[in-house]
């Protein structure tokens, strides 16, 4: 009996966890038809203003490092809890159809990133699970260049709704989120399989 007991006390103090750790994040939505042709070209403009010249490519098994590196520079600048990101887990992502990994380059050098998948067979939900950009270069528009990178790939695939989750004392991404669009939502929290 004391065996069961230690494992349901562990099995229950990580569920307690998990829940406590998504508790963190605040749940925020766009429903598509929220963009219109016109926000879709304010977006642009505002990428245009911005004279930041990107190239934008889907990662691949060679951006192992890149991504690692690109992962540590974000996060760090940030307020939200840091997760490691391993070479394990990156070449998990990578072969799983459903997940994409955007890179953004600028000027030769890699400076951001965007992780996307859809949920469900139907792609119905589109999750931007992370976005990072390097320190340098946030607030410089880069963020809303991999935001309509993911937009485009999103909308090719007939999605319904947008979804993503922001750390609550990152006041930085929550504006950024907000000035998209994206709107708050209280359904029940999800764990999400990445990060």
């Amino acid at each position: 009996m004391g065996r069961f007991k230690s494992l349901f006390s562990k099995v229950y103090s990580d569920i307690k966890n998990t829940f406590q750790k998504e508790r963190d994040f605040i749940q925020m939505r766009l429903p598509v038809h929220n963009i219109t042709e016109e926000f879709e070209y304010n977006l642009k403009e505002k990428i245009m203003e911005s004279n930041i010249k990107t190239e934008i490519r889907e990662a691949t098994e060679n951006d192992i490092e890149s991504l690692i590196d690109l992962h540590n520079r974000a996060w760090h600048s940030t307020p939200m809890p840091y997760t490691p990101l391993t070479k394990e887990r990156i070449n998990e992502i990578l072969n799983d159809e459903s997940i994409i990994f955007l890179i953004a380059k600028v000027e030769g050098q890699d400076s951001g990133f965007a992780l996307i998948y859809f949920t469900s067979k139907d792609k119905l939900v589109g999750i931007i699970a992370g976005l990072g950009i390097i320190p340098e270069l946030q607030r410089k528009g880069l963020g809303t260049v991999l935001g309509i990178a993911s937009w485009n790939l999103f909308k090719k695939k007939g999605v319904k709704e947008l979804r993503c989750k922001v750390y609550k004392d990152n006041k930085v991404s929550y504006s950024f989120i907000r000035g998209l669009g994206f709107e708050e939502y209280d359904e029940d929290f999800v764990t999400w399989k990445i990060f």
